[in-house]
């Protein structure tokens, strides 16, 4: 069963743009990376705005250089 999402997580952030998604996103990712949350795997949630339920994967990717040939 997925979690709810509680009001008092929900961002001050206004997110209007795949951009601000993004930027949200990764921020929410870095804190918990920061509080040693390993944040990697499968997430099922809810929401009360929504009558879906929702699930995101996070999957870590191998750190990609710019100078690095393709």
């Amino acid at each position: 069963m997925p979690h709810l999402v509680k009001d008092e997580y929900k961002s001050a952030v206004t997110v209007t743009t795949p951009d601000q998604f993004e930027a949200a996103l990764a921020a929410i990712v870095e804190t918990a990376i920061e509080a040693d949350v390993d944040v990697r795997g499968a997430w099922e949630f809810q929401t009360r705005g929504s009558t879906h339920d929702w699930e995101v994967n996070v999957i870590e990717l191998a750190k990609r250089f710019d100078d690095e040939e393709s």
